[in-house]
């Protein structure tokens, strides 16, 4: 692993997009807490060949209800029936 100073002109938001550049993702799986539930960490996890778990908290009911519907409904023409 590798570690990265947050400069105080920053966040760790950025800090993740640079550290997600330099490390050996592919294959592997990142986690992270609601900080890192954004769209361009998640691409570029995926870009790179890694999957992600990220935790989304109640405290962004809009997001936590988005995640919910998604794994409420079967893809469509996916059928469940052996």
């Amino acid at each position: 692993m590798a570690q990265l100073r947050v400069d105080a002109k920053t966040n760790e938001h950025k800090a993740a997009l640079e550290m997600l550049g330099i490390l050996p993702i592919k294959g592997k799986i990142i986690t992270g807490d609601a900080m890192f539930t954004q769209r361009d960490v998640c691409s570029e996890i995926i870009k790179r060949g890694g999957d992600y778990i990220l935790v989304a908290k109640e405290n962004q009911p809009t997001l936590v209800a988005n995640i919910t519907a998604a794994f409420a409904e079967p893809e469509a023409g996916l059928s469940l029936a052996c």
